[in-house]
């Protein structure tokens, strides 16, 4: 394997001209996109939908016989140009489904826990920096962050002023429970939430799963048992609202 260069290396452009090609790699997936009009059964209406087919893969080393295969379609006018890089870049990063994260920081010579809703290090990293300039004084940096599978985030209502904790505040406790949607299917979950004990906390994740029973695929009579219950060292949960705005504009930035 040839050594690796790093991306401030790269030399990428768009091109029409196939001898600038050659030797290249693909930047980013070659499409080729058309549009094809059907007609709707009920309506008659005639509607017109966006094809595409992928021609050759981010990535791909661009030799005689992939140029004959990109001047096919230029010619026909399938596409116009192409993106080459001078670096073969064939990996593709994604993104999962929403799951909590655990992010540590250290503020002021100080160590925060952050538990938040992210679907990769990327936004975890976005929405605590957000998060931490607005509630926090000084400079900080980040110490640690991990994806916490199978747990749920249940925030407080009312934020921490400055984010400080006050004396009479609830602890924080991570409570794994049981789940039983009637005698012969359970599961089990972890909860993350603010709660004087694990009593109360029991109460509030049953006030969730009410809330959220219908997407959860619960039904009324629903059983909920405490496994383990325990408190963590929290200095903050931030609330869904605020990581699914992060959420949404990664998700647009993606199309």
């Amino acid at each position: 394997m040839s050594q690796l260069e790093t991306k401030f290396n790269e030399v990428t452009f768009k091109t029409s001209d196939l001898a600038k090609m050659k030797g290249q790699y693909l930047a980013e997936r070659l499409l080729r996109s058309w549009n094809e009009d059907f007609t709707d059964a009920d309506t008659g209406e005639v509607v017109s939908i966006e094809r595409n087919e992928v021609i050759l893969e981010r990535g791909t080393y661009l030799s005689n016989h992939e140029l004959s295969e990109i001047n096919f379609y230029l010619q026909s006018g399938d596409i116009k140009e192409i993106r080459v890089s001078n670096q073969k870049r064939a990996a593709v990063l994604v993104s999962g489904m929403p799951t909590v994260w655990l992010v540590t920081i250290e503020v002021s010579g100080k160590k925060k826990s952050l538990y938040l809703y992210a679907n990769c290090v990327d936004t975890a990293m976005s929405i605590s920096k957000d998060y931490v300039e607005q509630k926090y004084l000084g400079k900080f940096k980040f110490v640690n962050i991990k994806e916490l599978a199978y747990s749920y985030l249940i925030s407080a209502d009312e934020d921490k002023e400055d984010g400080h904790d006050s004396e009479d505040e609830d602890k924080i406790y991570k409570i794994e429970v049981e789940i039983a949607r009637d005698e012969d299917d359970t599961f089990k979950r972890e909860f993350i939430l603010n709660a004087s004990d694990a009593e109360k906390a029991k109460s509030n994740i049953i006030y969730y799963l009410n809330k959220n029973m219908e997407a959860l695929d619960l039904n009324p009579d629903f059983e909920v048992i405490i496994i383990s219950a325990k408190t963590i060292t929290c200095n903050d949960i931030i609330n869904y609202e605020f990581s699914n705005i992060h959420l949404d504009n990664y998700d647009k930035s993606e199309e």
